[in-house]
C-alpha cells in the first residue's frame, strides 16, 4: 500500500508567495492560513479547478453567514485560522489522495484500472488534435509524482468531456460494458466568471457571497465515498455544486506513492444543470433566453477567440448576471472596499468542437478589467460601462447584417471574417482613462471599435463601391440606449405584402419583412436567434414607431427610460 497523501499537508497547490517573491506549492492548510500572503494567478483551466476547490475548502470550514461576518473577515489581516484549523483537521482523512476506502475527490469501490496515466493528461481531452498538440501522448506516460496527479484529478473532474463511458462494475445502465449520455460538469458547461483579488483570501471573499449552510449541503470530502454505479440526482447548494462528483474514478498508486494507472466512468448527473447552476455556483456568468431561462453568458467569438469586454454587460442589464459580481458591487455600495480597488474578472468558456460534447478544442481564460469599487458603487457609472461593452456588441451585429445584405454572401461565409477580436487591450486601455474622464474613456472605446471594424471590412472581399457603402451604414443607430427618431405621424413600413399561399383568405395580406438575409413575418422575425426582444416589442418598433426592421429586432431593451446620448 503507498503511503499516505494528505492533501491538506503535503505541497501540491502551486501559489505565488508574496513573503518569498516566487511560486511555492503548498497544501490546503498553507494556502487557507497564509491566504493573505499568497495569490492563485488564475491563467490555465488547472487555476480554475484549484480556485474553485479553495473556495469549496474554506466555505465549508469557515464561509461568512451573513453581511456582518463578511465584511469583519475582509477587513481582518487573516481568514478565521483557528476555525479552519480544526475543520481540516476533521476531515484530513477524507482529503487523503490514497486513502484505502475513501480517498480524496475518488470513488473508493472502484478496483479494476483500465486505463494508464495519459487518461489524466488535460490533452486525452482534444481527441485526436489533443494528441498533435501533446506528443508526449504518442507513447506511454510514466507514472505521475503525487502532487501532479492530484493537479490533473481536478482538472479531469472539472472539465472532463461527455458521450460513452466505460460502466463501472454493478451499474444497472450498462449496455455491452459501456454507459451513454455521460454529461459534462457544470462548471465545463457553464461560463465561468470570478473576480481576482490581491491575495488569495481577498479573491475567496470576493466570490463568495455570505450565506448559510443550505440544510443537508456538503462538499464530497464531508460523505461515504459513493457507490460505483452513475445516477442521477439535484444538487443541495453551493457546496456540493462546486465540488459536484460527475466521474468516478480512482488512481492508482505505486508503493512509492506515484500514480500509473486510473479507473475512469460516469458519475454523478444533474438535473436541470443550467438552471441549477446558475442559482448555486456563483463564480459563472449567465444570460436570459427569450424564454425566460438562464444560459451561459457568451464571451467568445465565432472561433473561439475571447471578447472579455462582453464582461461588462454585468454591471447593469436585465438580461445578464454574476452572484460575484452582485456580491462585490453591494460590498462597494456599502463602503466596505476602498474605493480604488480595481474590479477585474477572470472569465473562461469551456471550446467544445462538436454538440455532442466529447471533444474539446480549447478553454481559453482571459481577465478583463471592470473598473473601480467607487465606479461599481454608482450605479449611473456601471450603466455607462455596460452600455460600452453592449455598443461594441451592437456594431458587431450591424457590421455582420449589413456585410450580409451588402455582398449578397451568406452569413455563414461573412460572419466568421466579421468578429471583434481585436479589443481585450482597447477595453483595458478606455477603462483606466475612464477613471480620469468618462467622456474620454467612452471616445477611446468607440474609437477602438470602429477601427476593429473597419479592420473587419478590409478582410472582406469587396468592391470599391460596396466597401464604401458598409463602411457608411455599418454603423448607424449603433447606441442600444438611444432614443430612435420617432416620427410625429409615422409612415407604415412598405415591405412586401401578400397573402399566404392557398389561404383564400379575404382577410388583410399578410407583411412580410427582408432581414438577416430571409423574409419573415414580425412573429416569425422574433422567433429569430439573432432578434433580442419580444415579439411586442418588435412590432411596437416597426409599426408604430417607424424603426428599421434588423434595429429593431437588433437591439435591447433599455431598463427604464430611453435616453438620448
Amino acid at each position: 500500500m503507498p503511503a499516505s497523501y494528505l492533501l491538506t499537508t503535503e505541497p501540491w497547490l502551486p501559489l505565488w508567495d508574496l513573503d518569498a517573491s516566487a511560486e511555492r506549492k503548498v497544501g490546503l492548510s498553507e494556502a487557507l492560513l497564509r491566504a493573505h500572503r499568497l495569490v492563485l494567478p488564475v491563467t490555465r483551466p488547472e487555476d480554475v479547478a484549484a480556485l474553485r476547490l479553495l473556495a469549496a475548502v474554506y466555505d465549508a470550514a469557515a464561509g461568512p453567514r451573513d453581511t456582518a461576518e463578511w465584511d469583519a473577515a475582509w477587513r481582518a489581516e487573516t481568514l478565521e485560522a483557528a476555525v479552519v484549523t480544526t475543520y481540516l483537521e476533521q476531515w484530513a482523512d477524507h482529503l487523503d489522495l490514497h486513502h484505502p476506502v475513501h480517498p480524496a475527490f475518488q470513488c473508493g469501490a472502484l478496483t479494476e484500472y483500465t486505463r494508464g496515466p495519459e487518461a489524466l493528461h488535460p490533452g486525452s481531452l482534444g481527441g485526436d488534435a489533443g494528441t498533435w498538440f501533446n506528443h508526449e501522448l504518442l507513447q506511454p506516460l510514466p507514472p505521475y509524482p503525487a502532487d501532479r496527479a492530484a493537479q490533473l484529478l481536478l482538472h479531469l473532474l472539472t472539465y472532463d468531456v461527455a458521450g460513452i463511458k466505460r460502466a463501472a462494475p454493478g451499474d444497472p445502465a450498462t449496455k455491452s460494458g459501456k454507459v451513454y449520455g455521460s454529461q459534462i460538469g457544470p462548471a465545463a458547461g457553464a461560463t465561468h466568471c470570478h473576480l481576482a483579488g490581491a491575495t488569495l483570501k481577498d479573491t475567496l471573499l470576493l466570490n463568495l457571497p455570505p450565506q448559510p449552510r443550505a440544510a443537508g449541503d456538503t462538499p464530497v470530502w464531508e460523505r461515504d465515498t459513493p457507490t460505483a454505479p452513475m445516477r442521477t440526482r439535484t444538487p443541495v447548494g453551493r457546496l456540493d455544486v462546486l465540488t459536484w462528483p460527475g466521474r468516478r474514478i480512482r488512481l492508482h498508486a505505486t508503493e512509492n506513492g506515484t500514480v500509473d494507472a486510473v479507473a475512469h466512468h460516469d458519475g454523478d448527473r444533474m438535473t436541470d444543470s443550467w438552471q441549477t447552476t446558475s442559482r448555486l455556483d456563483p463564480m459563472t456568468a449567465w444570460s436570459t433566453s427569450k424564454a425566460g431561462k438562464p444560459i451561459p453568458l457568451n464571451v467568445l467569438g465565432l472561433q473561439g477567440w475571447t471578447q472579455s469586454w462582453r464582461a461588462a454587460c454585468l454591471l447593469h442589464s436585465d438580461r445578464d448576471h454574476s452572484a460575484a459580481l452582485q456580491h462585490a458591487t453591494a460590498a462597494a455600495e456599502r463602503g466596505t472596499l476602498a474605493p480604488d480597488m480595481p474590479i477585474a474578472a477572470v472569465l473562461s468558456a469551456t471550446v467544445h468542437t462538436n454538440r455532442h460534447q466529447v471533444v474539446i478544442g480549447a478553454i481559453p481564460v482571459t481577465t478583463v478589467r471592470l473598473g473601480t469599487a467607487a465606479q461599481l458603487a454608482e450605479p449611473a457609472a456601471r450603466e455607462q460601462l455596460a452600455t460600452m461593452a453592449r455598443y461594441a456588441g451592437v456594431i458587431g451585429r450591424n457590421l455582420v447584417l449589413q456585410a450580409v445584405k451588402i455582398s449578397g454572401r451568406s452569413a455563414d461565409l461573412i460572419a466568421p471574417r466579421m468578429q471583434l477580436v481585436n479589443l481585450d487591450g482597447a477595453w483595458d486601455r478606455a477603462i483606466r482613462v475612464y477613471g480620469e474622464d468618462r467622456e474620454k474613456g467612452r471616445e477611446l472605446w468607440h474609437e477602438a471599435v470602429h477601427e476593429d471594424a473597419q479592420s473587419c471590412i478590409d478582410a472582406v472581399p469587396l468592391d470599391m463601391m460596396q466597401r464604401a457603402k458598409l463602411l457608411n451604414v455599418y454603423h448607424q443607430n449603433p447606441n442600444p440606449e438611444a432614443k430612435p427618431r420617432v416620427r410625429k405621424n409615422p409612415a407604415k413600413p412598405q415591405p412586401a405584402r401578400r397573402r399566404p399561399a392557398g389561404s383564400g383568405q379575404r382577410g388583410p395580406a399578410v407583411t412580410i419583412y427582408e432581414a438577416f438575409g430571409g423574409r419573415y413575418t414580425l412573429s416569425r422575425l422574433s422567433k429569430h436567434p439573432d432578434c433580442v426582444v419580444s415579439y411586442p416589442t418588435l412590432r411596437k418598433r416597426v409599426v408604430e414607431e417607424g424603426w428599421d426592421v434588423t434595429e429593431a429586432a437588433t437591439t435591447p431593451r433599455s431598463r427604464g427610460p430611453r435616453t438620448t446620448s
